[in-house]
């Protein structure tokens, strides 16, 4: 699995397995290259979009690429491929709406560095490009987060 926004070798919005940096930042918004999957390692900082809650425990971000083929063909490829993470369990990834538009949903539950973390990622195409809004967070802060994680996609705008 890959740091948000670092690519994780895909260049569409939700096109592989995100997890949060926030394991190793601290809540500082500085992360130190930590390995996540072999090869592979953290950015120096959280990338643009991202936002880390003060005190770690909840990462959001939203970000945007050009649309390329059906997003949740996409995802489920995506999804195959995050078995190799530690305890990686798929909790949905399924069709869904948006704002009255397709969209995708994808949820699941890891640990990273001993820690487990709750992983919502909601995907969907507009106007030829692909958007995802997703946040990571670790389970005893669940409905702060997801109130927080609602307030985002409420006011998400597309440019």
């Amino acid at each position: 699995m890959s740091a948000p926004g670092s690519g994780g070798g895909a260049d569409r919005a939700g096109s592989s397995p995100l997890t949060p940096t926030t394991a190793s930042t601290q809540g500082t918004g500085q992360a130190s290259p930590t390995p996540t999957v072999e090869g592979t390692s953290r950015p120096p900082s959280l990338p643009p979009g991202a936002h880390t809650s003060p005190d770690g425990r909840q990462e959001l971000v939203a970000k945007s690429s050009l649309a390329r083929g059906d997003l949740l063909d996409t995802w489920q490829r995506s999804e195959r491929n995050a078995h190799q993470g530690e305890g990686y369990r798929k909790i949905r990834l399924e069709e869904t709406t948006f704002r009255g538009n397709p969209a995708v949903v994808w949820e699941y539950a890891f640990t990273l560095q001993g820690t487990p973390w709750h992983a919502r990622l909601l995907g969907f195409d507009e106007s030829g490009k692909s958007y995802q809004i997703s946040t990571w967070y670790q389970p005893e802060v669940e409905a702060e987060a997801l109130r927080t994680y609602q307030k985002v996609k409420d006011s998400f705008t597309v440019l």
